[in-house]
């Protein structure tokens, strides 16, 4: 009887200082990790399989938990979102031998929630594993790594038969058997994305089509690798569908006596831009990118006819012309680049603002020079636009005939 007694004393004594504790601290929280105290560690390795048509991707996170308000037993983290690339798959996430349950937090987002198999208090860390492929072509792998964490080392792995190009260069390169590693250690800054594109260079290949203009026919060449079929298709499409929307826009039919020739580049090639309109060479185009580029660069057949006398305007009406052929082949498009070109402006003019009447666009393109090249190209595009809203396109057409 008597240890009985004393057992039941003990919980009574217990329960009182729960409830003191609950009053005093409250209840106990759970909280998702998006906390500034917080430490997030990410060891990353991207691994380009060609026989696969991937870049695997394996990631290990330690995540500590240093938020001051979850002392004393007050609470708890349980959950990270973390944001992962769209169109990957095979994603998996464990640790140990036990899966982590993870979904995404909404379909129109890229932001992932892994709940942890178990809670993280105070002064704890937990470490777990995210792997997943990247998609990518036959003999090109093009991927971006993003800002990860607050301590972040990278690793590269590329088959040596691949030509590299990274649009940063404070890593290190090893030989790894017939592979070429790149690391880039801890403490480095990830605030801008870094571009990997890797080619194996193939012989190209080559497609044609006919195009009918107002005063001419036009031959039209896709130059590419192997394997890069999609691309082509898609690059003779645009090529066929915007070219009469050029003549029409521009009020000029098309202005040069040459065909046109688009061949498939390397980001060295290309010297980091997206393409570039050579003249009677043709035209060279990233082979990363899209159709928006590709008229941005046919359009320059019209805007140098014109013989502006600024880059500004070159480049601006060359974007103009590219919003107004979107207009009538894909409006939904057109739409969302007016409205990110406009918001990137404002967004970058408080600390970016140049004269455009001096306004150079440099030999090549890199993260040292990104920031003024993205500005002038914004706000060029933003002035030739109002210039459109304010006076018309034929007011524009026009002054094209008179240059």
């Amino acid at each position: 009887m008597s240890k009985i007694r004393k057992n039941t004393l003990f919980a009574f004594i217990f329960a009182l200082l729960l409830t003191f504790i609950f009053l005093v601290f409250g209840a106990l929280p759970i909280a998702s990790a998006d906390w500034d105290q917080n430490i997030i560690e990410i060891d990353a390795t991207y691994e380009v399989i060609p026989e696969e048509m991937v870049v695997h991707v394996s990631k290990e996170f330690i995540f500590s938990n240093h938020d001051t308000d979850t002392r004393l037993w007050r609470g708890y983290y349980s959950i990270l979102n973390y944001r992962l690339p769209n169109g990957i798959k095979n994603i998996r996430a464990y640790d140990g031998d036990d899966d982590i349950n993870l979904f995404k937090l909404d379909a129109k987002c890229d932001y992932y929630t892994f709940e942890f198999n178990k809670n993280i208090w105070y002064g704890k860390s937990y470490k777990f594993n995210v792997e997943y492929d990247i998609p990518v072509q036959k003999n090109t792998a093009a991927f971006h790594i993003n800002k990860n964490g607050d301590s972040t080392k990278v690793t590269v792995s590329i088959p040596d038969e691949y030509e590299v190009s990274i649009n940063r260069n404070d890593y290190t390169k090893t030989q790894q058997s017939d592979k070429t590693i790149y690391s880039f250690d801890k403490g480095l800054n990830w605030d801008r994305s870094c571009f990997v594109d890797a080619v194996h260079v193939t012989e190209m290949k080559v497609i044609n089509d006919i195009i009918h203009l107002t005063e001419k026919d036009i031959k039209i060449t896709i130059e590419f690798w192997d394997g890069e079929d999609e691309w082509a298709n898609e690059m003779m499409r645009t090529a066929t569908e915007s070219l009469p929307v050029l003549e029409e826009v521009s009020g000029l039919s098309y202005p040069t006596d040459y065909d046109i020739t688009i061949t498939q580049a390397t980001l060295a090639d290309t010297l980091g831009y997206g393409g570039s309109n050579n003249g009677m060479d043709g035209i060279i185009l990233l082979h990363t990118e899209n159709y928006e580029t590709l008229i941005h660069e046919l359009a320059h057949y019209w805007t140098r006819e014109c013989n502006f006398e600024t880059i500004w305007m070159d480049e601006g009406y060359a974007n103009l012309y590219t919003y107004l052929v979107l207009e009538q082949t894909h409006p939904d498009d057109a739409a969302a680049r007016k409205e990110m070109y406009f918001e990137q402006y404002e967004t970058m003019k408080p600390t970016h603002d140049i004269s455009l009447s001096e306004w150079k666009v440099p030999d090549s393109f890199n993260s040292e020079n990104a920031n003024e090249v993205d500005y002038g190209y914004r706000k060029s595009f933003v002035l030739a636009y109002n210039k459109y809203e304010n006076e018309g396109l034929e007011s524009i057409q026009v002054s094209n005939l008179k240059k």
